[in-house]
């Protein structure tokens, strides 16, 4: 399985949200198509034609919320895998997961100035499991200087934390709802 890059995250990932929404769009449409033939069709009665209507607006609002959840996994698996390629390989052993997991408990009560000084401690020592919960959360909070300063001291993990940023920006974000909240509502009639 090849590693995923900036260059192939940038490529693909607008490439595959459009295709969700071109997807909900073909749905919409087909919806208008549906409805007006419903609304055309003299032998239906007012009532049959209600409840034709009904139907057809159950349908779409399931298919798009169908769409929508597909478009949430691909994003979510998107994210586990880049995720995954940036921690790399790490032990399963009860012990190594309860260092890391230790690491990542002092990693959420630190501001911004102690998660600096932590991280250089942890470079300096050799405490991977420390810098790389203290890289992780200044990646989570935008911190900057602290995500530089771990991507620095392991430069093998700069092209996944640049990905990993690129599919955070462009997949959260009141935009990100906005342009969700268009794509995947049901149509008004």
């Amino acid at each position: 399985m090849s590693k995923t890059t900036t260059v192939s995250v940038e490529r693909d990932l607008l490439a595959s949200l459009q295709g969700f929404k071109d997807r909900a769009n073909a749905a919409r449409e087909a919806y208008r198509t549906q409805r007006q033939d419903v609304l055309r069709d003299e032998r239906l009665s007012d009532a049959a034609k209600t409840g034709d209507l009904v139907k057809l607006s159950e349908a779409i609002t399931a298919q798009l919320a169908s769409i929508k959840a597909d478009q949430d996994s691909y994003v979510s698996g998107l994210k586990s895998k880049i995720e995954k390629e940036l921690r790399g390989n790490q032990p399963a052993d009860a012990n190594s997961v309860l260092l890391r997991r230790d690491a990542s408990d002092r990693a959420r009560s630190l501001d911004r100035k102690e998660a600096m000084e932590v991280l250089q401690d942890a470079i300096s020592n050799g405490d991977a499991e420390m810098a790389h919960a203290v890289g992780q959360k200044a990646r989570n909070l935008a911190w900057l200087d602290v995500a530089e300063a771990y991507t620095a001291a392991h430069p093998d993990t700069a092209d996944s934390a640049a990905a990993l940023a690129h599919v955070e920006a462009n997949t959260s974000g009141a935009a990100w709802n906005l342009s969700n909240g268009i794509s995947f509502a049901a149509p008004i009639d």
